[in-house]
């Protein structure tokens, strides 16, 4: 637009000069000798060379100022960007992965980890019934949403989990706590957090051995007490402590997500301690033998007692877990329920019941990325269930394969595949497991694809 703007202001006028003088001439050249039309018209030509060389020149000045402005604006934007993607180590943050996204100060003070996790499933159960025998599908197992790390300074962490209903898709929360080392082997932790009493449950459903936690689990253990509403207070746990304990204090098992009420229980304690032989704690917060560093081997009890309306409840637990590095994990486990039911309208009643359990899996490694396991565990009961038995067993069987190179990727991406035999069925439904109610033989089949970002 600038070059037609000249073209206006110079060559107009001259050309319109020049015209003025060709009339003029017109009427006088040939009366006193003024320079004939010939020769103006070559004055003509050669102001309008000199106008094309005057625009050439402008053209060329506004090409460059033009390119100039364009080089100009390209390193502001791209200055701009840089600021920009610079901004959290220009404040003192970090960005990035490392087993897992974070955000942290350079100084360690702040941290923040989230997380995704998931499992899907396929499960069928086949049963032993005059009717329908059989029931199989898909379903999400486990979808939760996470945020971990710590503030103000690496003593003070803090832990906060979603998780989604796999029938319905509701959305609840499930852990919710912080924790404060005060020393450098005391903790204190409170909030909505998992009860450190049975170890199976007390290590993540995607850290386990098998598809699924054992039945011993669900009728007698860690489902029973799963997140409770309280304080906890921490011993040891460091990588030279050879001892780790907890006991709590909280508002009854399994009393997740209630307010201040009394609903279920008046009021709960549990503990559990732990002696490690030797090895790496961090190798004991999984059940399968590959991602152990060094030989394991650790002792543990935990108990919890519940007074409830109905009942005052007593659970106990005593395990075993040892690993060859890479290659083996052998773990086991004892179960003692103790129930005093309270029964309004006869004080006097033996109304108490002894439960027990038991169970012992074990996992080895046939290549880096294929896992072979196997596990038994049974269910004593002191009433008789519905149909009248009073004990149940489960034998399991299956593989676990890891990706990435050489079965890198862990538990952040592994393929489950196992075959559960129940010959006495199960006294309740545990659809966690796949198991459907019935004194029925029932062979479930699980297999199982899990994500951790």
């Amino acid at each position: 637009m600038r070059v037609r703007s000249f073209n206006h202001r110079v060559a107009a006028p001259v050309l319109a000069a020049a015209l003025g003088v060709t009339s003029g001439v017109r009427v006088a050249g040939a009366a006193d000798g003024q320079p004939t039309q010939r020769e103006l018209l070559e004055q003509i030509n050669a102001l309008k060379a000199q106008v094309d060389r005057l625009q050439a020149t402008e053209e060329a000045r506004q090409d460059k100022l033009t390119a100039a402005e364009v080089d100009a604006t390209v390193e502001r934007v791209l200055g701009d960007a840089e600021r920009r993607s610079q901004l959290l180590q220009v404040q003192g943050f970090t960005a990035g992965y490392d087993k897992g996204f974070l955000i942290q100060s350079e100084d360690k003070r702040f941290l923040l980890k989230p997380g995704i996790q998931t499992q899907f499933r396929y499960v069928a159960n086949y049963y032993d019934t005059d009717d329908n025998n059989h029931e199989d599908g898909f379903e999400v197992r486990r979808l939760r949403l996470r945020f971990d790390g710590n503030v103000f300074s690496p003593d003070l962490t803090y832990s906060f989990q979603w998780d989604t209903n796999r029938s319905g898709g509701a959305v609840t929360l499930l852990d919710a706590w912080l924790q404060y080392r005060f020393a450098p082997s005391l903790a204190v932790r409170f909030g909505q957090f998992k009860e450190s009493v049975f170890h199976e449950r007390d290590v993540s459903g995607f850290s386990q051995l098998a598809v699924e936690r054992s039945l011993a689990d669900a009728i007698l253990g860690g489902a029973n007490t799963d997140r409770v509403q309280g304080v906890s207070l921490i011993y040891g746990g460091g990588k030279d402590d050879a001892i780790r304990a907890e006991v709590a204090y909280h508002d009854g098992a399994n009393s997740r997500n209630t307010d201040f009420r009394d609903a279920n229980a008046d009021f709960g304690a549990g503990g559990r301690l732990e002696y490690k032989a030797f090895g790496d704690w961090a190798d004991y917060r999984d059940l399968t033998a590959k991602a152990g560093k060094a030989n394991l081997l650790v002792f543990g009890v935990g108990a919890d007692f519940t007074q409830a309306f109905d009942a005052d409840v007593l659970r106990s637990t005593a395990d075993v877990q040892f690993e060859a590095a890479d290659k083996l994990v052998v773990y086991a486990a004892a179960h003692a329920n103790y129930s005093d039911l309270n029964d309004p309208d006869d004080e006097t009643a033996d109304d108490s019941t002894d439960d027990y359990g038991a169970l012992v899996q074990a996992g080895y490694l046939l290549t880096d990325k294929l896992e072979l396991f196997g596990r038994y565990d049974i269910v004593q009961l002191d009433q008789p269930a519905e149909g009248g038995d009073d004990t149940f067993s489960e034998v399991t069987a299956g593989v676990n394969y890891y990706l990435g190179d050489k079965g890198s990727y862990l538990h952040k991406a592994k393929i489950s595949l196992d075959v559960t035999y129940l010959p006495d069925g199960s006294p309740a439904a545990q659809t966690a497991q796949g198991v459907v109610a019935g004194e029925e033989e029932q062979i479930v089949f699980r297999g199982q694809f899990q994500l951790i970002l």
